[in-house]
Parts: C-alpha cells; structure tokens; sequence
C-alpha cells in the first residue's frame, strides 16, 4: 500500500477550479472533462474543484459531493451538489463553498501535491481569489482561455463590461500561462504576456461516444445547436432554411439552451406560424444520449459563425461533436474555421455570414446527398486527427513542465 500511494504521489497532479455542474454541465464542462481525460491519459492524476452546487433539486439526485468520475477525482467544497431554493440558502452555500475550497486546497498542499491549477477566465473576484491561493500556496496558474469576454454582446450591463475588461486586458496577465482555444487569442495572450508559456489548445472530443449505428429515420432535417441569447444567429437559421423552402420533405431540428421547456415550446409554436407543415422541432434540455442520437442521424449540422471578434477568438465545442457523428458540417469561413477546414472536402463552407451563401451549402446536402455523407466521413476523419483528446494529452503534458 505505501509503494502504491509513493507512485501514486509521483504521478503529475492538475486541478481544475472555478467551474461548477461537473460532469454535466454545458460546454465549459466538456472541455474540463476532455482536458483531464487527456491529462489521465498520460499517466496523470486530477482532481476537480467545485465550490458550490448549482443543478435544481430534482436533477442528479443522487450525484455524490466527492467522488470519482471516468477517472477524475472531484469535490463540492460546499457539501451539495444542488442549488438550494432559498435566497438565504443560496448565500451559505456561496460562503461554505468558498471556505471549504481554502480548507481542501490546504490540505491537498500539505498531504500531497499539485503541479497545475487550471482556472476559467471569466469573472474578476473569483480570478483574484484563485490567484491568491496560487500565491500562498505556491501552485502555478493557467487560465482556460476560451472566449474574448469583453466581445460578448450579450453582456452589456455597466459592472459586466467593467469585470470583461480587467479580465482580458488585467487578469490574463497574472497567470502563470496560458491555454488559449484559438489563433486570435493564442495572440491576444502573447501580447499581453509575451515573456509566458502559452499553449494553443482547440476543440476537443471524445469520438467513442459516437460510435452508434443510425436509426431509421422517417424525416430527413438539419440540426442547429446553440444557445438562445445567440438571438442573431438564431433567426439566421431560421430565416436561411426558410428560404430554401423545404419543409415539405426536410425538416430543422434545433436544440436550444438558455431557456425553460415551456419557453421553448411557445417559441417553438410561434416560428411555426409562419409555415403550413410546422416543419422546425425545437429540443431543451435532453440527456446526452439524446443528443448523440440527434446529431447522429442529421443530414447536416449548422454552425454560421459571424466575422465579429467574438466569433473569431470561439471555438465552438459543439463543432467536433458534430464531426464525431459522420454527418457534413456547413459553416463559414471564419476564425478557426480557416484553420483546420477545406470546403466541399472536409465540410461545407460558406464564404460569408449571409442567408444566400449559407443556403447554397445547405442546398448543396439535399442535391448532392451522396457527396455530402462523402464530406462528413472526411470531417470526420479530420476531427479524430485534430481533435480527439488523446492526441492532445502529451502537448499538455510538455506545457505542464515549461511551467
């Protein structure tokens, strides 16, 4: 046992902080679970770091505080994994997790050791306190860089444009390095600290949970996934698909985040006015396996990026799920997109955010539905060389040790 736990000690340790609703959570999450999974992959160990519990108390009911998940260790410093119903509640919980993360640092320090925190660079106050646990404890920082913050139109109140601010122009420079998701803020970060350790880390995936055989399909659609602040793009798709005027034979499936059941069923009540065949379906809220199944039996996959800065430092997570299902992917040619796709080979690209140039790729998989599948097994094909998880852990390994 004392031989088991001194190579055990030996094993590089990396925890992850200041996300919470592990394991299942939205994209935040699966990118922490990939990157500890790639981590594990190379003999690593890691542990994750929630200070509060977040899911309503109907969900997950029996999820654990502590515990392990896949291989990943994990805690809830504040001893729930839920949200409690009350305004007080709430506050304690806030307050007990916030303590029992100091508690549970402390001790992971003094009776083992970590070689790497790994904390999202999203709001000030949190920021700063994991920065000052880093420095007392001598633990090296990098940040999880995954967006522009201060380019995200949603976040428009005076404090949010404040905290966006320091966060991308302050904050990124206290880190230790760097794990930036993109080419723009793989830059944005060496401007800022050009003398720190920063590794370009994309999209990641883990393709095994897409290996299911296709169902029978009784409709044909094409599949969007996004949240609903994203209101612009959206429409975007509606208004696209509209003008194809299909819904006699090809229907869109959208799953949307952000938004409560009933919602989306009104919403989806009121985009349906405007067609005869009540052709879109809206989705909320599903389970994984829902998902897979969705994207699997698509005949293509949406995901228009703008030419704005924050489409153009994003990654969006969702594009390699898409690869992993085989089907063709029809997007733009914008950001990182640039980087890794050629149209009509690996995916369907439209040269500019517009309802015109998007539809033709759209037309494209109805017309040509053999070629089309062709492109989506050559995505796919691409994803499992770029972005399968595996492929990453020993890049991340040797970004460990420059720190």
């Amino acid at each position: 046992m004392k031989l088991e736990k001194e190579t055990q000690n030996n094993a590089p340790h990396i925890v992850f902080m200041g996300e919470i609703r592990f394991p299942y959570g939205l994209a935040a999450v699966q990118r922490l679970t990939l990157m500890s999974k790639a981590f594990l992959h190379e003999g690593c160990r890691v542990t994750v770091i929630c200070r509060k519990g977040s899911w309503n108390q109907d969900e997950h009911k029996d999820f654990k505080y502590k515990g392990n998940f896949e291989g990943i260790d994990y805690i809830y410093t504040s001893k729930d994994t839920h949200r409690p119903n009350s305004f007080l509640g709430r506050n304690v919980q806030k307050i007990k997790g916030i303590f029992g993360e100091l508690r549970y640092l402390r001790k992971l320090k003094k009776n083992d050791r970590i070689d790497l925190a790994i904390v999202p660079n999203r709001e000030v106050k949190h920021a700063l306190r994991y920065l000052l646990f880093s420095y007392f404890y001598k633990i090296p920082t990098a940040t999880n860089f995954v967006e522009m913050a201060s380019s995200m139109e949603h976040r428009t109140g005076f404090f949010q444009r404040i905290n966006d601010g320091l966060i991308d122009n302050w904050i990124l420079k206290k880190y230790n390095g760097a794990l930036p998701i993109s080419d723009r803020l793989m830059n944005h970060y060496n401007q800022k600290s050009p003398l720190k350790p920063a590794l370009k880390l994309p999209i990641l995936c883990d393709f095994e949970k897409f290996n299911i055989s296709k169902s029978n399909q009784e409709e044909p659609y094409f599949l969007y996934c996004g949240s609903i602040r994203y209101k612009e793009v959206f429409n975007f798709i509606i208004e696209t698909y509209k003008s194809l005027n299909v819904d006699e034979h090809t229907k869109l499936y959208m799953i949307v985040s952000g938004g409560s059941k009933n919602e989306t069923a009104q919403l989806e009540d009121e985009i349906n006015n405007s067609f005869t065949t009540k052709p879109i379906k809206l989705f909320t809220n599903i389970p994984y396996e829902q998902l897979v199944n969705l994207y699997t039996n698509a005949i293509a996959l949406l995901i228009p990026l703008r030419p704005t800065i924050q489409d153009t430092s994003r990654f969006p997570h969702k594009i390699g799920e898409y690869l992993a299902s085989g089907n063709p992917v029809v997007t733009t040619a914008v950001g990182e997109i640039i980087n890794y796709f050629e149209d009509g080979k690996t995916a369907l690209v439209a040269d500019n955010y517009n309802v015109t140039a998007f539809a033709e790729k759209m037309r494209f998989v109805i017309d040509y539905p053999e070629k089309s599948i062709e492109i989506g097994l050559k995505g796919k094909e691409l994803g499992l060389r770029e972005f399968d998880y595996r492929s990453h852990g020993k890049r991340m390994l040797g970004f460990l040790k420059t720190l």
